[in-house]
Order: C-alpha cells, then sequence, then structure tokens
C-alpha cells in the first residue's frame, strides 16, 4: 500500500452524534468477516460519527493490532466495496471514504455523483455535516424467462458486442448454439440485466468447473442475479469466496481442511451453492444433521437432505423449521392411523400382542437398510 501516513483523511455518505451500523452490514458482511476486521470498520464509523481523528498507528494501538493488521482489515473492506482508500501521487495512504452497503440492492453499484462526503476535520475546525439517507434495501425476484421470436433472436445476433459473446461461447463450450441456447443468453442479458462481459466471465467460469451445460450455466446466472451481481468484479468477488465455502463445509463434515477436494466433492459442492442457490447457514445445517444421523461424513448423504430442502422450496434456516414441523405432523399422523384387523398390518400387530416376549415396544423399520438406501440415492 506504500508509505502510511499518520494522518488520514477519512470521509463518508453519513454524519451524526451516534455510531450507526447499516442492517446490511450486520446481515450480509459481518458474518465473513474475521474480528480485527469487524473491529476496524466499527472505529471507522465511530470516528467518521464524532469526527475524531484517524490513522493506521492509531487503529492499531486502539486495539493493539500491528499496522499489518490494520492495513489488512482496510484492504479486506475496500475489496467487499465498503471502503474506498484514497492516495497521493507518491503512492502514500491519505483517505478512507466510506461507501454505503450495498450487496443486497438489485444494481450492485455504487455511484459517486450522488455520494455524500464528510472529512474528518483537524483540531478546531468545525465538522462537516451531510444528511444519511437511508434507501430501503431491495430485493431482486427472477423475472420469468419469456420465449423468444426468431426475429428477436435474429436482432440480439447481430449487435456487435453479442456476436462476439457468441462466438467466445462456441469456443468454450465446443459446439453450434443451438436457439435454445441463444435463447438463455438473452434471457441473461435481456431480463437479468447482465452485460456481455459479464455473460462471458459467467460461461468461463463454468466451464472452468467443468460445467458446460447451458442449463447449468443459466442456473448460476439466476443465483448471481439473486445475490446482486451486476458486473464482473462483483462476479470475482463472488467467486473467489468459494475456496472459504470449502473450508467451511469441509470443517462442518469433519474432513481434513488442508486437502484438495476431489471432482466428485467439488460437484457436490456446486450444486448446492450454485445451483440450489443455498447459504452457508442451510449447508452446515445439513453436514452437522449428517454427522448426527450416520456418525461419519458423507458428501452423499448430505447432498439428499439439501436436495429435499431444495425440492421443498426452503431458502432460508427458518424454512428448515417449518419443514421438520410439517414432518413430524405427517409422521404423527400415519402413526394415528389403526390397522384394521384381517390386514396383513393387523395381523402382524395382533401376533406382537399375544407374544408374551413381545410386549416392549418394536421397531418396524430396518435404519440401516434405509440408510443404505438414501446413501445409493
Amino acid at each position: 500500500m506504500g508509505e502510511i501516513m499518520s494522518q488520514i483523511t477519512l470521509c463518508g455518505d453519513f454524519y451524526s452524534d451516534a455510531t450507526v451500523v447499516s442492517n446490511q452490514f450486520i446481515d450480509y458482511y459481518m458474518k465473513d468477516a474475521n474480528d480485527a476486521q469487524i473491529k476496524i470498520y466499527l472505529y471507522l464509523l465511530r470516528c467518521i460519527s464524532g469526527a475524531k481523528s484517524v490513522s493506521v498507528s492509531l487503529i492499531a494501538d486502539c486495539f493493539n493490532y500491528t499496522e499489518k493488521d490494520v492495513v489488512r482489515a482496510l484492504k479486506y473492506w475496500e475489496k467487499q466495496k465498503l471502503i474506498s482508500l484514497i492516495f497521493n501521487s507518491t503512492k502514500q495512504l491519505t483517505g478512507i471514504k466510506l461507501l454505503p452497503p450495498i450487496k443486497c440492492c438489485i444494481d450492485g453499484s455504487h455511484s459517486d455523483d450522488t455520494a455524500y462526503s464528510v472529512s474528518v476535520p483537524a483540531a478546531g475546525e468545525p465538522a462537516l455535516t451531510a444528511q444519511d439517507e437511508t434507501v430501503p434495501a431491495k430485493v431482486f425476484k427472477l423475472p420469468a424467462k419469456p420465449s423468444y421470436s426468431l426475429d428477436k433472436l435474429a436482432a440480439f445476433k447481430n449487435r456487435d458486442d453479442i456476436s462476439q459473446l457468441l462466438f467466445i461461447a462456441e469456443q468454450y463450450l465446443n459446439k453450434t448454439l443451438s436457439s435454445n441456447d441463444i435463447s438463455s443468453l438473452l434471457y441473461m442479458y435481456d431480463s437479468l440485466g447482465f452485460d456481455a462481459e459479464l455473460i462471458e466471465y459467467l460461461i468461463e467460469y463454468c466451464v472452468n468447473n467443468r460445467k458446460k451445460s447451458i442449463r447449468f450455466i443459466e442456473t448460476v446466472a439466476n443465483s448471481w442475479a439473486e445475490a446482486g451481481i451486476r458486473t464482473v468484479e462483483d462476479a470475482k468477488i463472488h467467486t473467489s469466496s468459494f475456496s472459504k465455502e470449502i473450508y467451511e463445509i469441509f470443517k462442518a463434515l469433519g474432513l481434513n481442511t488442508s486437502r484438495t477436494p476431489v471432482e466428485p466433492e467439488l460437484a457436490y459442492m456446486h450444486k448446492w451453492l450454485d445451483s440450489f442457490g443455498f447459504n452457508m447457514d442451510i449447508i452446515t445445517e445439513a453436514c452437522s444433521r449428517t454427522i448426527m444421523a450416520i456418525h461419519s461424513p458423507s458428501f452423499e448423504y448430505t447432498d439428499t437432505i439439501l436436495s429435499n430442502w431444495a425440492a421443498a422450496g426452503v431458502r432460508h434456516v427458518h424454512d428448515i423449521a417449518k419443514q421438520d414441523e410439517q414432518f413430524r405432523n405427517t409422521k404423527s399422523s400415519v402413526k394415528s392411523i389403526p390397522a384394521a384387523k384381517g390386514t396383513a398390518a393387523g395381523t402382524a400387530k395382533d401376533n406382537a400382542v399375544s407374544n408374551k416376549f413381545n410386549s416392549f415396544s418394536q421397531r418396524t423399520y430396518n435404519y440401516s437398510e434405509l440408510e443404505k438406501e438414501i446413501l445409493s440415492n
């Protein structure tokens, strides 16, 4: 980061006599950051709301960190687009601009043209103020995929940037694109708002992970759209976190986190993260249930759990509790139905009652066989 100056100008989009922490920071950013990163970001909020002087050395002294620790945390938040680091011509850090959290917004971008700016004043100077206008977060709802006419597809193909994109897609996928393939790309461009550069990066990302199906690529595009990804830079930040998610899944399953995952394991994790679009809370819950059920790590068993949740429409952790309750109610209603006399079930029940050695509750299921059946699916 070049040389570190003693004093840094701190500016942002809000000023108040209280330290305000955005709900978006708590909901979307805080869970992925470590303690040092969280403390330093909150300290920056405190400094800007209280017109306090700030420097790398002051932050380091405040938390008993090294200056390198502080610099790493600042770089992390710059990568997350929560701050912007300002350097002078000699590459000295001269300012930190706090940006509004935008991870769950539709456009996934920040415009400096509409930003307010606040600088931490020098001693004895009056504080500058700016009104903090909180914009409600928008949730992106996936549009229905339309049916495109041949004329619409032809017009799409005739665009200069699109013709280049189609050529690159054919090279990556190693095939001539069908009308259905082009319709999928048009859907990404026209309905999801992806530009040609982002679609190209999407295809490259999927192919590099050995997924050439246009259906899979479209599924990943939908998950990116829901995550607010609209630029290649956003996509790179998103995909770079995959290695961290692999570590968390391995840890949740009790696997060696230092080893490299094999292709079948990667396929499962891509399925859970990209195809299903599950967050880590849902995946780690499924991993925990796997260990509790069979006392050993199993991607196949975890995949069965997550596939069932995906089919049931689970999108958040609280949806799992609803599924559990529904399962218990269904199981209870089945148990409450008496077996009619004369039927096979009724006869078995009568025999069990009449046998003095069977006065205890009998198991009606072979759990070992059920487990093998689940693992074989």
